[in-house]
């Protein structure tokens, strides 16, 4: 009797140390955090750790039907690109949750993959890195931030610029009693052409902060859209915003080149109104640009997943 009850207590523990062991290389969080590196930490570098995983809310411990995570790995909803998650991996991540989202590396149980017998296998875990940023959202947010401040700088330089156009151009005007019904066109036109080619230092530090902007903005527009999330019925979310704002900048931006060619043409050209017309469209839109996008910006990392 006595042995078996000793072999009645010992099945159980084999069993248990099988479905922990059986997994090559479970060791509990430092297997989900290889398999967040390879798979989530291009887009999301809260991935990085256990503290943001944690803290962020994207989990909760002991319940992983209700976790975000798992939630969006099951339904293949992420990651966006590239492979997506194996079910052994799923699994894994669903065993990890389920045992309460321990942080320390010892072996867990895991529960067999949907499909096929066993448990969860390790995932490799190959650099995060993105150019020389640690992730593809690290560049994103910088690019957007940086670029954001030289589109402000350039509009900034060319307000700057269109005053110092205005004032001795005004000045010339008062001093030749220049007047608007009866006075000749021609000379306005030919003192706001004499105005424009005085000085154009200040127009190409303009342009030169345009052309960066533009630059950096590219990049920060191509590893976006790389990174677009699936809309959800019914639902709102911060990316959906934060995707609607970028059409929106987007569109503004494209205005934006060109009104700057129509009002460049149209100052060289000496053609007053035209100039006042598009001029202040040129700026209007010019500080809207920056505005949207760091709204964009900032409503994507305060507002909570």
């Amino acid at each position: 009797m006595a042995l078996v009850g000793l072999a009645a207590l010992a099945v159980p523990s084999a069993v248990f140390a099988q479905t922990a062991t059986a997994m090559p290389g479970n060791k509990g969080f430092a297997t989900v955090q290889a398999i967040f590196v390879r798979s989530c930490s291009a887009c999301h570098d809260w991935t990085g750790s256990y503290d943001t995983i944690v803290a962020g809310g994207h989990i909760i411990p002991g319940s992983p039907d209700t976790s975000i995570i798992y939630q969006k790995i099951t339904s293949d909803e992420m990651p966006q690109s590239g492979d997506k998650l194996t079910a052994d991996e799923k699994a894994f991540i669903k065993g990890w949750i389920a045992a309460g989202a321990p942080s320390t590396d010892l072996t867990i149980s895991v529960p067999a993959a949907e499909g096929a017998p066993g448990a969860a296998a390790a995932a490799p875990a190959p650099s995060q890195s993105f150019l020389f940023f640690p992730s593809k959202v690290a560049f994103h947010e910088v690019t957007g931030f940086t670029s954001t401040a030289l589109f402000l700088g350039a509009g900034i330089l060319g307000a700057i610029h269109i005053y110092d156009m205005i004032v001795p151009a005004h000045q010339y005007r008062d001093l030749i009693g220049w007047d608007e019904d009866t006075g000749n066109p021609a000379v306005r036109s030919a003192e706001i052409v004499n105005v424009w080619n005085a000085d154009s230092a200040m127009r190409w530090w303009h342009v030169g902060l345009v052309i960066s902007g533009e630059t950096l903005y590219l990049g920060d527009a191509l590893t976006g859209m790389s990174m677009f999330t699936k809309g959800q019925p019914g639902k709102l979310t911060k990316h959906d915003i934060h995707r609607y704002a970028f059409f929106t900048h987007a569109g503004l931006m494209v205005a934006q080149i060109v009104l700057g060619f129509l009002t460049t043409d149209a100052v060289s050209r000496g053609d007053h109104d035209m100039m006042i017309g598009l001029g202040v469209a040129h700026a209007a839109i010019g500080l809207a640009i920056p505005a949207v996008m760091l709204t964009a910006g900032l409503e994507n990392l305060l507002l909570p997943e």
